[in-house]
């Protein structure tokens, strides 16, 4: 059923009627509080949750309230299921329905597989095979068939339709960063409800949010990094209405309780057809008109296909958290195959050789991962291959088809409706291909051509500025960019470079710095501003003079990486290549949306080393 369409209210329900105390699993374990506070009110009292935030007592007291009867309801994490007591107290219980959340997450070949969820199988026959409800609002038709294999049952299937009536489908071609923020900057100044903006970086969505403010939106930016306090105040100044527009990684949005989202933006391709369903759905949950739209770029495209590849572990990492759980002898802590697989989830390697029969992982004992390993098949390694290659089509397909849901000109009420096998009739009339908007212009009507001496050009416009401003802001007024400050977007020299790319403008201002012409200082606020010296030699800069400008960046770049090569223990090749550091100093990103795009960063690498790459760059921006 989709997102918000009352899921939870069968089970619910099903907990008040039946006789034996009920079991939901939940992959959330940050909002299994939230969940049981928000419920109605004549089951609220009747409900409980444990998870690892609770001690052993309070554990023991809460269980022992649903052994008396005085709760009926009880929430845990798939995990919890790893642990032998537990399920034991579950049976002396006599659970009666488990009911499993988010249940596509035991599909390995799906969207958001977890490896916790392999186990509930072995965890239902340990409790005497109770009945088993698995709820999901993203189970294509093959989705399905791999849940009822995955836990052992033929399930009997029972669905809603996954078309929304009032949601509007827009999906809205860019080529760059400019384009996404001159569209968000328009679609959110004219505020017509709260709203949500999806992107792919804790970086971008603070810059995304920053700039929202500078043009009068009410915004916050929202991810997994924040303090928990923080992210509790931006949740509910959002929920509250306090804040208009939160700018957020998908962290945010999962038990949110705001029916009244009005506009649901996603300024990246998600990594799949249910990712994007799932994240659009927590629009207009109130059943009223709302909207959402999806931003999509060539760039993004191929950063997506290539994260879609990476993102699949290599059979020699597979092989070497194997033989690290040979030498482990029986149980091993996750956090010693780090090593093993330092780019990966070790826990999702183990539930992979599981599937591949080679490991049989039982009940943890604490902390650490209890693995039985019979006698390697002579086949070991043809069904790791073979297993590899079902992961990369299963990923090779997910990208796929969310990119060709954008770039098709057929009603994306249809396409969505297909891929979950249902039949819709277009046209729709509530998407951009059925029923399309004028197309507003972007960019300047005309770009004026470039000052014959831009090296003093740039020298006057500093000069001139009533607020210095520093090297990121005054590029961005030189390009005429609506990531400059109000107060130099209102000044004459807003764009006279727009004729020059953003790097080629970052060139030329490092350049002046090196000759003098401009200096940073401290201002006694703290900030880090540009002043002119007009008296000092320039350069003479221009798009003929910038073919090394990048000469330097890279020795900064190698300099790191001889660094973090020492810290980690492995060879700098094994960091980045040299070709990929050249990359960087040529392209100069400014955004993990960037740097995806840069041969050599896959998502592992990128999460590993993307914030310092980025400060490299900065710093010698």
């Amino acid at each position: 059923m989709p997102t918000g369409s009352g899921k939870s209210l069968t089970y619910q329900l099903a907990a008040m009627l039946r006789p034996e105390p009920t079991l939901v699993l939940s992959p959330l374990i940050a909002l299994m509080k939230d969940q049981v506070d928000k419920l109605p009110a004549a089951i609220a009292p009747t409900a409980t949750f444990v998870n690892s935030s609770l001690s052993t007592t309070e554990t023991s007291s809460r269980l022992a309230e649903v052994a008396a009867g005085r709760k009926r309801l009880v929430y845990a994490a798939p995990e919890r299921l790893r642990q032998a007591g537990f399920v034991e107290t579950l049976r002396a219980l006599g659970i009666g329905l488990v009911v499993v959340d988010e249940v596509h997450c035991v599909s390995m070949w799906g969207h958001d597989f977890r490896p916790d969820y392999l186990f509930i199988r072995r965890a239902l026959a340990e409790l005497g095979d109770p009945t088993l409800l698995g709820m999901t609002a993203t189970a294509t038709p093959e989705t399905a068939l791999a849940i009822g294999e995955a836990l052992g049952r033929e399930l009997e299937v029972v669905h809603t339709s996954v078309v929304r009536p009032n949601l509007r489908y827009d999906v809205e071609r860019v080529e760059n960063a400019e384009d996404r923020l001159e569209i968000l900057v328009a679609r959110l100044g004219s505020p017509s409800g709260s709203a949500i903006v999806y992107a792919r970086s804790r970086r971008s969505t603070e810059e995304l949010a920053r700039v929202l403010r500078s043009h009068g939106v009410r915004a916050e930016h929202y991810h997994a990094g924040m303090e928990s306090g923080d992210r509790t105040r931006v949740q509910n100044e959002f929920v509250t209405g306090r804040v208009q527009t939160v700018v957020a990684t998908t962290a945010f949005g999962m038990g949110i309780d705001k029916p009244d989202v009005r506009l649901v933006c996603l300024v990246n391709f998600p990594d799949s057809m249910e990712s994007y369903v799932q994240q659009v759905g927590r629009a207009g949950r109130d059943g009223a008109p709302s909207e959402t739209l999806l931003l999509a770029s060539p760039s993004d495209a191929v950063a997506l296909r290539r994260f879609a590849v990476s993102d699949v572990p290599a059979a020699q990492e597979l092989r070497a958290v194997y033989r690290a759980l040979r030498d482990a002898e029986g149980t091993v802590d996750p956090d010693e195959l780090t090593s093993a697989a330092p780019d990966r989830d070790a826990r999702v390697l183990v539930g992979m050789l599981e599937q591949a029969g080679l490991v049989h992982r039982g009940f943890d004992e604490g902390r650490r991962i209890r693995v039985e390993l019979p006698p390697a098949p002579g086949d070991a390694a043809e069904r790791v291959e073979l297993l590899l290659e079902r992961a990369r089509l299963a990923a090779d397909s997910r990208a796929d088809r969310i990119i060709a849901f954008a770039e098709n000109d057929s009603c994306r009420h249809a396409q969505v409706a297909e891929h979950f096998g249902e039949e819709f009739s277009a046209p729709c009339g509530a998407c951009d291909v059925c029923s399309p908007r004028p197309s507003a212009p972007r960019g300047r009507a005309s770009v004026p051509p470039l000052p014959d001496d831009v090296a003093a050009a740039i020298v006057r416009v500093v000069e001139a500025l009533q607020w210095p401003l520093g090297r990121r802001s005054l590029v961005a007024t030189l390009r005429g960019s609506l990531k400059a400050p109000p107060s130099a977007r209102r000044s004459a020299a807003y764009g006279i470079l727009a004729a020059a790319s953003d790097a080629e403008v970052r060139r030329w201002v490092q350049a002046l710095e090196g000759s003098g012409a401009l200096a940073e200082t401290t201002t006694p606020d703290g900030y880090r501003v540009l002043l002119a010296y007009a008296d000092a030699p320039r350069p003479r800069v221009g798009p003929v003079s910038v073919a090394d400008a990048g000469h330097g960046l890279v020795e900064r770049l190698r300099q790191w990486r001889l660094e973090r090569s020492r810290a980690d223990g492995v060879p700098a090749f094994v960091v980045l290549h040299d070709s990929t550091l050249r990359e960087l100093a040529a392209v100069q990103p400014h955004s993990h949306g960037e740097l995806a795009s840069i041969k050599g960063l896959g998502p592992a690498k990128l999460e590993r080393y993307g914030e310092d790459l980025l400060a490299v760059i900065e710093a010698a921006s």
